[in-house]
């Protein structure tokens, strides 16, 4: 069994693969999310009882609360505080762990040394720069979906196609070895048996480090390379090769994810989709209202308080965790019947990518496929629609996750 290592110097202890399946925290009530694209009436429940909700006190030593946070203002109060952790303190065997250079288990102030490290490759300089890869990633994807002809499954020949592919180029992943990293990926979250996704997910990390190896000899210009000419006495092998993991990861699953429900809304709001194809000048900030509206990360990692702080009029005592619910966030900012998706309304404000110094470092790029791949699918298949409508779109457990998605068109 390979274990993660461990940057010099810290005192967090390692661990084995098995424990990246036990990351999220447990809530004491169990709680579901979203119906489809809407919250489910229980969050909106919460959502409508006040922007802070006590869920209950755990059994643990202490006592200590878990509350829910729906409200804009809130939500911004506890991401943007440094009187909250993001620190695995609770909950499964990867309690105390800080997995190395995955940047948002790490408080200040050795993760405002891992942020400023790693920032200088998601300059907007630097996104210009690879724009055109992007659009060729996303051309290609689209001309291979168009050649086999519908109905496709889009979870793996658009989400997955595009999301593992953008990523693997941004990380400087060779073209003839990003299948079978991507194949690693998928297998360590999606195979049924725990020693299958260890087996896969000890694979994945295996060339992570290998990858981040090969760029310490020679850093090109790539995103680990940009790490490493610049900073690269101040990030460890294990931090290098953790971070190489971390936005693999989020760029080939959250991404992907997006992408995905993108498609699927796509089919639901077809004349929305109509507008942005035929007169795109009138919705300039049409992303900003589909992420919005989508919300595929629907929460965070509980954070726990550091000390006792006020939030609104709830007193969350030291230990207590607040568990932000960002769906709730994005989807109460029009309460009611205003709760709908309209690409018109204009830019609105939300939190999809989170606030504070854990606000997503990605977002320019995950933006930049977004703005790339959904126009590009709008305009190549206008008539896209569920190849079968009778059939019920199969979700899997949060995150929104859909798990196959038959178009035709």
């Amino acid at each position: 069994m390979r274990t993660v290592g461990q940057p010099a110097g810290r005192r967090e202890r390692t661990c084995e693969v098995e424990e990246f399946e036990e990351l999220n925290v447990t809530l004491p009530t169990e709680l579901h999310w979203r119906d489809r694209f809407d919250p489910v009436p229980k969050l909106h429940a919460l959502m409508q009882a006040g922007p802070m909700t006590e869920l209950g006190t755990e059994s643990s030593p202490g006592g200590r609360t878990a509350w829910l946070a729906t409200g804009f203002d809130e939500v911004r109060q506890v991401l943007g505080s440094d009187k909250f952790s993001s620190r695995l303190l609770y909950g499964g065997t990867a309690a105390g762990i800080t997995f190395p250079g995955f940047i948002t288990q790490y408080d200040p102030p050795e993760h405002t040394r891992l942020r400023r490290v790693v920032s200088p490759a998601f300059t907007v300089r630097r996104m210009e720069k690879f724009r055109p890869r992007i659009e060729r990633v996303v051309g290609d994807c689209l001309d291979a979906m168009e050649s086999v002809g519908g109905p496709l499954d889009f979870v793996p020949h658009f989400g997955w196609s595009i999301a593992t592919t953008a990523t693997c180029d941004f990380l400087g992943v060779p073209r003839d070895d990003q299948a079978g990293l991507a194949r690693s990926l998928l297998a360590s979250r999606a195979e049924r048996t725990g020693s299958r996704r260890v087996a896969a997910g000890n694979k994945f990390m295996t060339y992570m480090g290998q990858i981040a190896a090969r760029t310490r000899r020679d850093p090109g210009d790539d995103m680990l390379g940009v790490v490493v000419r610049e900073h690269g006495d101040e990030i460890t092998d294990a931090e290098l090769t953790g971070l190489a993991a971390f936005v693999m990861g989020a760029g080939g699953d959250q991404v992907a994810r997006f992408l995905v429900a993108g498609a699927w809304l796509m089919v639901e709001a077809p004349e929305q989709f109509a507008l942005l194809r035929e007169k795109p000048d009138v919705v300039p900030d049409w992303l900003e209202e589909v992420v919005r509206y989508l919300t595929t990360d629907e929460k965070l990692t509980p954070r726990i308080a550091r000390e006792d702080v006020r939030i609104g009029a709830h007193l969350v005592k030291a230990g207590d965790t607040v568990t932000c619910s960002l769906i709730g966030v994005n989807r109460r900012s029009f309460p009611g019947p205003e709760d709908r998706f309209d690409i018109t309304r204009g830019k609105t404000p939300h939190v999809a990518f989170g606030h504070g110094i854990h606000h997503c470092l990605g977002r320019p790029l995950a933006e930049l496929v977004f703005r790339t791949a959904i126009p590009a699918l709008a305009h190549r298949f206008p008539a896209l629609r569920l190849a079968e409508p009778d059939r019920e779109i199969k979700l899997g457990p949060p995150p929104f996750d859909v798990k196959a998605l038959p178009l035709d068109w």
